[in-house]
Order: C-alpha cells, then sequence, then structure tokens
C-alpha cells in the first residue's frame, strides 16, 4: 500500500480534475430472515437494513491523457489507489467492488470507445470481510459519484447495474438511512428511520464467507423457507418493534461453528444493550444502546485487557 501523502501527491500530478467526494456509509442488518432457494439457486431474503455512521471515503479523479491505464492490473482507463487504517489487505484489482462499479458504470455510459480515464482513491475505515458491506458501500459511493457527474443512466439502469455488482449495493446507491430489503436484497423500500441511537460495532478477527454461512444454514434444518410477517412501514420507524424483529437467521449456524463467537456475543448481550445480533454473514457482532453513558460502560467491559485481544471495538451510531 502507498503512503496517503504519497497517493494525494501522485494524484494531484497526474490524474487532474477531482469529479467528487462521497462517503461509504457501513450497514447492519438489523433483521435477515433467509428463505428457501429459487430457481436461479439463491436464497431469497428479507432484511431491514441500517446505514451506520461509520465510512470509508472514495475520491474520483478525471484522470488526464497519460494517466489512463494501470499497468498492473490490467484495467481499461480505471486505476485505484487505497490507503486509510484498514487498507492492509483491500485487493487494488479488479476483485475491488468499486473499481468494478466504475468498470460498468463508463461501459454503460460510454461503450468501449471515447471513455474517460478515471482514478479512484479509496480511504478504509471499515474492516473488510465483516459484514458490514465496506466494499459493497464503496461500490455504491463510486456509483452516486460517477452518476452526478455524467447523468447517462436512469435510476433504473443504475439499480441494476448495482444489483450486478452485490446484494447490498443498491441499498448503498440509494443512500438512505434506512430501507426493507427483498429478494436477496435487491429489491428496496426506504422507510422512516427511527431516532439514531449510540452502538458499538464489534469486529472480532474472525473471517466468515458468505457462501459458507448460507451452506452451514441449509445443514441445519432452520426453517428456510417460512413465511415472515413484518408490521407496516410506520412501525419499522420505531425502536420498539425492530428490538422484537431483531433476527439473523445466519447467526445461529456461524456461532455453532465459532464458539468464541458464541461467547463474545453472548458477553455483549450481558451488557444490556437494547438490541444486539449479528449482521450480514458475520462475524461483526452489533449492540445499540438507549444512551451513549450505557454504550461507554458496556465498551469498558467488552475492552477489560485480559478479554479484549486483537478484538476491534468501534463506537458507531444508526441508523446514520
Amino acid at each position: 500500500m502507498t503512503a496517503a501523502g504519497e497517493v494525494t501527491a501522485d494524484v494531484e500530478k497526474a490524474a487532474g480534475v477531482e469529479i467528487g467526494t462521497a462517503e461509504a456509509h457501513a450497514k447492519v442488518n438489523l433483521r435477515l430472515r433467509v428463505f428457501a432457494r429459487d430457481e436461479t439457486g439463491f436464497h431469497g431474503v428479507e432484511t431491514v437494513l441500517a446505514r451506520t455512521s461509520l465510512s470509508d471515503t472514495v475520491t474520483l479523479f478525471k484522470a488526464g491523457p497519460e494517466g489512463g491505464r494501470s499497468k498492473d492490473t490490467g484495467g481499461r482507463g480505471v486505476t485505484l489507489s487505497i490507503d486509510g487504517p484498514l487498507a492492509d489487505g483491500v485487493p487494488e484489482g479488479p476483485d475491488n467492488l468499486c473499481r468494478q462499479a466504475a468498470e460498468r458504470f463508463l461501459d454503460r455510459a460510454f461503450g468501449r470507445r471515447g471513455r474517460p480515464a478515471l482514478h479512484i482513491r479509496l480511504t478504509k475505515r471499515i474492516p473488510m470481510g465483516s459484514g458490514l458491506g465496506g466494499g459493497s458501500a464503496d461500490a455504491g459511493a463510486t456509483l452516486r459519484l460517477l452518476a452526478d457527474h455524467w447523468p447517462r443512466l436512469d435510476e433504473s439502469e443504475l439499480l441494476a447495474l448495482a444489483g450486478e455488482i452485490g446484494s447490498d449495493v443498491p441499498f448503498a446507491l440509494l443512500g438512505v438511512p434506512m430501507a426493507l430489503g427483498w429478494e436477496r436484497g435487491r429489491r428496496l423500500l426506504p422507510l422512516r428511520p427511527p431516532r439514531p441511537r449510540p452502538a458499538l460495532l464489534v469486529c472480532p478477527p474472525i473471517h466468515v464467507a458468505t457462501p459458507d454461512a448460507y451452506r452451514w444454514l441449509g445443514r441445519t434444518g432452520e426453517d428456510a423457507g417460512a413465511a415472515s410477517v413484518l408490521p407496516g412501514a410506520t412501525r419499522l420507524a420505531e425502536w420498539d418493534s425492530l428490538e422484537r424483529l431483531a433476527r439473523n437467521d445466519l447467526e445461529a449456524p456461524v456461532l455453532a461453528r465459532h464458539p468464541e463467537l458464541s461467547e463474545l456475543l453472548a458477553r455483549l448481550r450481558a451488557c444490556d444493550p437494547a438490541m444486539a445480533t449479528m449482521t450480514g454473514s458475520g462475524s461483526t457482532l452489533f449492540a445499540t444502546f438507549r444512551d451513549a453513558e450505557e454504550r461507554a460502560r458496556a465498551r469498558r467491559t467488552l475492552a477489560a485487557p485480559e478479554r479484549a485481544g486483537s478484538l476491534r471495538i468501534l463506537d458507531a451510531s444508526l441508523p446514520a
């Protein structure tokens, strides 16, 4: 990885005009129901997504004539640099979702000819592979910036493109604090959010691959395929309703294979939060609290030197 100061100097020298900057917010699943597989082989889901205050930063530059290609990754006019406290291990090549978002947008908006050269600077603060949707957030922010600068695709085209990149990217693209999602999370209904609450994001050094979590669910005899009944949208704007609905169908199979994660969730719930569960396929756990003082007490308990280890505990608010 390149140091932040060096990245800035290189960008200012070679990339040219800044297009814009956007915050790419992490998400949590306040609720995640997983249903039976459809004809495409994917599980249907029903989820309540909430945006958190934790964010990466995406900055786009329209590159000059000499800065259009990346020799190391074979990009077609898109280059990428990554900095920030959690930059280590984040892919810079074709697997990076904000790079994929830029490539696909430029293909749709300009075709193979006449595409502008683009440089992306990504500042990482969201832990990678944690269930917080950092890569999806980066892709959504990239698409928003590109669509604002080059309004060549309508909203339905943008949402379809976002869904091709990943199930959480449409939510990140919309940029709303909270939404109800279903059908792999790609159909979304924005919701009026409740008042933001203090939260903790508890990120252990455990990586859970999403396909593994879904495969484990299929082997546990959980009630995939069962119907789900939600209250009206106005009730989803109330914390009392959201706390009663809190559920993650992937939590049980993931915790069964990671007993240390199960112990950590028990410790978190012993701090008496308003809500505590796993987000996505994990391994991040999150909890909401009634006030900042309760959160501070919980943080001190979890961060006790003899118990914290390499645990990362982040203050946040949600929905943000």
